[in-house]
């Protein structure tokens, strides 16, 4: 594949594992872009454009592309919700706001990037920069999630399911 099909939207379709790896590899070149882009236009430093590439990699490359299998570039602002406030929680050992608000800043930068590239558009950059801001909400689910007792998850997972 040529450096361009980084940008097609096409390619970030899945439908099948080799869609999945095939949007995964596409998504590494991608966030390579990124990275350069926060350097060169946003002046950011190396270690701060690593840290917000490495945040999204992880929402896009564990989260969105293999276990939701949604395209990037369609990205429902719900999914920001139920990653944040379900899925990031249970399958981390100790799931805690400054990992996740690290996260959630390195997801901003990259759709703010897309949005440069006028690739989304500013409606769906001002949703995820929106659920990417409830912070609040989010710690109050990493705190309610750590402090179930007995058969208390359904109710929790209830309040922000992964399924929709």
């Amino acid at each position: 594949m040529s450096s361009t099909d980084i940008f097609e939207k096409k390619n970030y379709d899945i439908s099948s594992l080799d869609d999945e790896i095939r949007a995964d590899g596409l998504c590494d070149q991608l966030l390579k872009q990124c990275y350069l882009y926060l350097i060169d236009i946003h002046r950011l430093g190396a270690e701060e454009a690593s840290r917000l590439c490495y945040g999204v990699s992880y929402f896009l490359r564990e989260y969105l592309i293999p276990d939701r299998r949604a395209n990037l570039f369609d990205l429902a602002p719900l999914l920001i919700r139920q990653f944040a406030g379900n899925w990031y929680i249970i399958k981390n050992m100790e799931p805690n706001l400054a990992e996740l608000t690290g996260i959630l800043e390195g997801v901003v930068a990259f759709y703010d990037y897309l949005n440069h590239l006028q690739l989304i558009s500013r409606q769906l950059l001002e949703e995820v920069q929106h659920s990417c801001a409830e912070l609040d909400y989010y710690q109050g689910r990493i705190e309610s999630f750590l402090a179930i007792e007995k058969d208390g998850y359904f109710k929790w997972d209830d309040e922000c399911p992964l399924k929709s």
